[in-house]
């Protein structure tokens, strides 16, 4: 009987264990494939959402393994999936069960994709005209089924007047991708062009970049996840390689046609207003 006691106990005590949430950080969800971040749409959560000011601020709680709940935060209510034919997701549920937990992994690029504990399928953006969020598809994650992860501290604004930028963007970079000045698609540099990259972003808001050879110059403006690259000013010596010459002007023009920015880990990424990328910096 005290065997079999023990063995309750220990169960009851496991099962307390799993429910226990471990503490939470404050993040957004944004759609890889369209760079939107997750707002809401008619109650339901939807990737509709160019910067964050209109994005939905959620807690992430892990749970054990790579199980993990959303939680609104400030709140007390959870993300769940399976409303409706289509399982979308929405806010407002006051617990946590099997559809309110997701498995989240990891994927190349600093992705994850979302699983639903209830029925096994994988959350997908771009769900309708509405572009919402469901837990509907199969298989392995495709474009849709991307989504990032954006630590809010990574894109709150510091006090410092109109031309600080956070804290977490400053520092060195290198360019790895930037769009050609002349067709607008984003190309990888070659090793030596991206060696040579240097971009400072300093938390006044002082822009400089170069490719060894000119040096480009700015004042930006960043609030959250919108990024004003001001007026981009270049130094005009004449370089004798034509592909650093062209990297600059390049550099040049996706500086000044970004409009948003988001950080995942050691990489920054800046899109225009129709949501491409433009810039790809990494540490």
């Amino acid at each position: 009987m005290k065997r079999l006691l023990g063995l309750a106990m220990a169960t009851f005590a496991a099962a307390l264990a799993f429910a226990a949430p471990s503490k939470a950080e404050e993040i957004y969800l944004q759609s890889t494939h369209s760079g939107h971040f997750v707002g809401e749409s008619g109650g339901l959560l939807a990737a509709n959402a160019r910067s964050v000011s209109g994005a939905v601020r959620l807690e992430i709680v892990r749970l054990q393994a790579n199980r993990v709940a959303f939680r609104l935060a400030g709140g007390n209510s959870y993300v769940r999936a399976g409303v409706g034919q289509q399982t979308y997701l929405k806010t407002g549920s006051p617990h946590i069960r099997g559809w309110e937990m997701f498995r989240m992994s990891r994927l190349p690029g600093g992705s994850v994709a979302l699983r639903s504990e209830q029925n096994g399928k994988l959350v997908r953006a771009g769900v309708g005209n509405g572009s919402f969020l469901a837990a509907i598809s199969n298989g392995k994650p495709q474009a849709w089924e991307r989504f990032r992860i954006v630590p809010a501290s990574a894109i709150a604004q510091p006090q410092g007047g109109p031309y600080a930028v956070s804290l977490a963007i400053t520092g060195v970079w290198r360019v790895r991708h930037v769009a050609a000045h002349q067709t607008g698609y984003l190309t990888e540099l070659s090793g030596s062009l991206a060696a040579a990259s240097r971009v400072e972003i300093r938390g006044d808001g002082d822009f400089r970049a170069t490719f060894g050879c000119n040096t480009i110059s700015s004042r930006i403006a960043q609030s959250g996840s919108s990024w004003n690259g001001g007026s981009v000013m270049t130094t005009k010596m004449g370089c004798p390689n034509l592909s650093v010459t062209s990297a600059e002007r390049s550099l040049a023009k996706a500086t000044g046609d970004a409009v948003l920015v988001g950080l995942d880990g050691d990489q920054l990424t800046l899109r225009d207003n129709s949501g491409n990328r433009v810039l790809v910096l990494v540490r």
